[in-house]
């Protein structure tokens, strides 16, 4: 396993010839590589822009997928990230941060861990797959993805996620086996359980998928932590406006009271090539009140809790502005609390397989009776695609 952890951080090199040497180079089509180099700059401010805080993160993902059958197809996929800076330095615990709680086995190499520095390789997939007319089956490290809207999954029980977390656009995985079955041409069946090395923590669902009024349509229901759940979800359109929903509910557990997450959105093309999406989100157990303190709490983001406030709505546009140009905004918005998050961002097309990204992300808040920043980041990325 140490030897195969060491070879990810000879990959990049690797795939980056292949990349340029195809036409000498024959690759059997059973194999393909691809994956990204990303370099991310990050600028923290404090509320007044006084303090500043840099961040610097090269990240890199390998993407490898063998085909030795029509039926079978074995994933590995690796995730390198070099960490330096003040961000490092500052904040307590750090490598501890990047540990996915979802994952049972440790498959985790940490190559340098100092003061401002910190290098580290992750095995993020590593499953077999088996299909074969109406029957599939997914064993080893994978997604699990039962969510439906863009901004919040509550159907999601399986992998949780951050949607602030624009950097990590695969989304965590899980060690789990999953098997599905076709029913017909508009039904199908999954079944899933994931381990993550306690018991009381595992999850086990199973999910009916069907398309009815032109509406496609999931229940859910299983063991989320030693917790009865059960959901639903669709996706549809209202005339030309596209309208999606989930609805995902937490039966009481030994200590615990019945939860309740439900989320539901639509968004428009316009005729001018303005996109927009609305959404909502409702976490029964949520925040319904003002905090004293917002930087230093930690809101413990999971898949019952997508966020840390009772009520929470966003709006985003997006636009192409040029074929080269792209433009988003995004504007969240939590009553009672007024956490305000101001989201904009760049993206620009340098070259081939060349993006360049320009974000920001201010928040805002009530605190101690009066509303005022939290904090400011700033993000500057290259990435190159493979």
């Amino acid at each position: 396993m140490r030897k195969l952890l060491q070879l990810c951080l000879c990959l990049p090199l690797l795939s980056a010839l292949i990349a340029n040497a195809q036409d000498s180079i024959a690759i059997p089509r059973k194999l393909t590589i691809n994956g990204y180099i990303k370099d991310l700059q990050t600028l923290t401010f404090d509320k007044d822009f006084d303090g500043l805080t840099a961040g610097n993160l090269i990240h890199n993902r390998i993407n490898t997928k063998w085909k030795p059958s029509e039926k079978v197809t074995v994933v590995a996929e690796f995730r390198n990230r070099l960490f330096w800076g003040e961000e490092v330095t500052r904040t307590a615990g750090f490598t501890s941060l990047l540990r996915n709680g979802n994952e049972a086995v440790d498959m985790q190499k940490i190559w340098i861990e100092n003061r401002s520095m910190v290098l580290i390789t992750n095995v993020e997939r590593l499953y077999f797959d088996y299909a074969c007319n109406k029957l599939s089956i997914r064993i080893g490290r994978q997604r699990i993805n039962w969510g439906v809207n863009t901004s919040w999954n509550p159907n999601d029980i399986f992998n949780g996620y951050n949607f602030l977390d624009f950097d990590y656009e695969e989304r965590s995985g899980a060690d789990a086996g999953k098997i599905g079955y076709l029913l017909n041409n508009s039904s199908n069946i999954e079944f899933a359980y994931a381990y993550t090395g306690k018991k009381e923590a595992s999850v086990a669902a199973l999910k009916y998928a069907l398309n009815k009024w032109n509406y496609d349509m999931q229940l859910i229901a299983g063991w989320y932590h030693n917790r009865l759940t059960a959901g639903a979800g669709w996706a549809g359109n209202i005339k030309e406006a596209g309208f999606k929903g989930e609805i995902q509910y937490f039966f009481s557990g030994p200590d615990s009271v019945d939860h309740l997450n439900l989320a539901i959105e639509g968004d428009y093309m316009f005729k001018n090539s303005w996109y927009l999406n609305l959404g909502m989100l409702f976490n029964t157990r949520g925040l319904n009140r003002p905090m004293d303190n917002w930087s230093n709490w930690n809101p413990g983001l999971s898949p019952m809790n997508l966020m840390p406030t009772k009520w929470s709505f966003i709006v985003i546009s997006s636009k192409e502005i040029t074929p080269l140009l792209s433009v988003n905004v995004s504007v969240l918005y939590s009553p009672a609390t007024n956490l305000t998050v101001f989201y904009p961002s760049l993206r620009y097309n340098i070259a081939t397989n060349l993006d360049a990204d320009f974000l920001w992300q201010s928040f805002f808040a009530e605190q101690r009776i009066r509303f005022g920043a939290i904090n400011h980041r700033a993000f500057l990325r290259l990435k190159w695609s493979f």
